[in-house]
Order: C-alpha cells, then sequence, then structure tokens
C-alpha cells in the first residue's frame, strides 16, 4: 500500500504529527508520496525524518516561484528551503524528488521563474528525469478569490498553452510530465504524468508496486496508479494560494489532525 500525503492539504508542512500517527497504525504501508510546498519538516521534524529514512519515499515537490507574492501569500520563498532540498537529495535516490512547476501561471515571469528555479534545483542536487506542469483550472471558488485580490487568470487558447510548453520544454531539456491536459500530449517533449507511480518505487527502491492498478477515483486522464490519500480538505492548508482547489470558504482544521493551531 501507497499513502499520498496529501492531495488535499500540505501535510508536511502543517500536519507533521499526523503523518507520524497514520504511519504508526498502519501495518500495510509500503511506500509514501509526499506533497508539499516546504519539505523542510521532513528534514527538521525527526519524526517525519525517521519516516523518510524508514519506507520508501517520493516527493512531489511544488515550486512556482510565486512564493511569498499575492498568488501564495503562506508559501516561503524559494531561498528559504534550498538547504532543506540539498538535504533530502542527499539522503535519498536520485528520481525521489520531483518538482511541479505547477499550475503555470503565465503572468510574464514564467518563464524566468522556471529558469530560475530549475538552475537551484539542479545546484542543490537534485535529479530531474522530468517536471510535473498543468494549467490552472477555473474552479469557481478560486476564480472568485483571484478577481477579489484584482488578478484574473491569462485566458488561454490551445497555441498559447502549446508556445508555452515548448519554450519551457527548450529551457529545461527534459520531459513536461502534463496532469490531465490529454490534448496537449501530441505537443513535443511532452508526457503524461503518473505522479504516484510504482513502477518508479520499483526502480529506485526495488519494491514490488509496480503491477498496482491504475486509481480510478481520480480523474479519468489521471496515469496515477492506486494509493491511499490519508489528507482531509479540513485540514487547513495555510499556504492560501489563490488558485487552489482545495481552499474553500468554510473549511478549518480536522480536530486532532496536529499539533498547530490557525
Amino acid at each position: 500500500m501507497i499513502y499520498s500525503a496529501s492531495r488535499r492539504t500540505d501535510l508536511p508542512a502543517f500536519f507533521p504529527d499526523y503523518i507520524c500517527q497514520k504511519v504508526q497504525r498502519s501495518r500495510k504501508l509500503e511506500a509514501i508520496v509526499f506533497w508539499t510546498k516546504d519539505p523542510r519538516n521532513l528534514v527538521e521534524h525527526p519524526g517525519l525524518a525517521a519516516v523518510v529514512s524508514s519506507y520508501p519515499t517520493i516527493i512531489q515537490l511544488t515550486i512556482t516561484g510565486l512564493g511569498g507574492s499575492i498568488w501564495e501569500q503562506g508559501v516561503p520563498e524559494v531561498g528559504t528551503i534550498i538547504p532543506a532540498i540539498t538535504e533530502l537529495a542527499r539522503v535519498l535516490p536520485a528520481g525521489a524528488i520531483r518538482w511541479r512547476f505547477d499550475p503555470i501561471i503565465a503572468e510574464g515571469t514564467h518563464f524566468q521563474r522556471f529558469s530560475e528555479i530549475f538552475e537551484m534545483l539542479t545546484a542543490a542536487g537534485v535529479m530531474l528525469e522530468s517536471v510535473v506542469v498543468s494549467f490552472p483550472d477555473p474552479y469557481s471558488h478560486a476564480v472568485g478569490r483571484i478577481k477579489q485580490a484584482g488578478l484574473s487568470l491569462p485566458q488561454l487558447s490551445f497555441e498559447d498553452k502549446k508556445k508555452i510548453l515548448q519554450e519551457l520544454h527548450a529551457i529545461s531539456g527534459i520531459p513536461l510530465a502534463l496532469c490531465c491536459e490529454q490534448e496537449l500530449l501530441t505537443v513535443s517533449g511532452i508526457i503524461r504524468s503518473r505522479c504516484i507511480d510504482g513502477g518508479l518505487f520499483d526502480r529506485l527502491y526495488g519494491t514490488s508496486l509496480g503491477s498496482l492498478p491504475e486509481d480510478h477515483s481520480q480523474r479519468q486522464e489521471c496515469g496515477c496508479c492506486r494509493s491511499t490519500d490519508i489528507g482531509s480538505y479540513q485540514q487547513e492548508c495555510r499556504h492560501k494560494c489563490l488558485y487552489c482547489y482545495a481552499n474553500r470558504p468554510g473549511l478549518g482544521n480536522l480536530p486532532g489532525s496536529g499539533n498547530r493551531s490557525c
């Protein structure tokens, strides 16, 4: 069994004790995928660092370069998390840290941000086989927040998206793994993302998870294999990203889910 921690909230950043409790109670856990915009607890929190060292681990690390801006007010700037990334790159197998430039907010600085982050991660020792990307979905609650902030999501045509992807691919020289954007898979340099990938665990850690079926509880075009997501939308993510589908009105912390208060 693979734990997904978590598509629904940033558990490593805000609920490290909760993760440790779930891991300690599990008898079937074989591997874990962390999703985070702030990986520092994976190094600095003793219990979470022990989980990383004890179980096959893959980190879905989202860095857009907008941390600290109005788009991602609670997200740390890239420079503050580089030491943690450097340490994780040292202790994990090459390929276990997967960078997500996700979503692509095409507000004019996206190519520069992408290039700078790619260089910083490379200097930190992160070996990237691909970069996970997607374009923002116009969820009504997210669009409302963006409008209230005096901003808007750029309206991009297929050709606009194609040109952006081609330029990002040219900058990095490695494939872009696209999440649930079937029509764009025809663009050169684009592959289908498989964010939770049993085969990758097999290759990096010698597990036997590659035979897990696809997770049909996700969106139809999702390539992820079956996993158990241990997060909840009620566990409030305090990154406060304007575009986020999980940041909805009326949701607060799940009682007993962590040791931090809002």
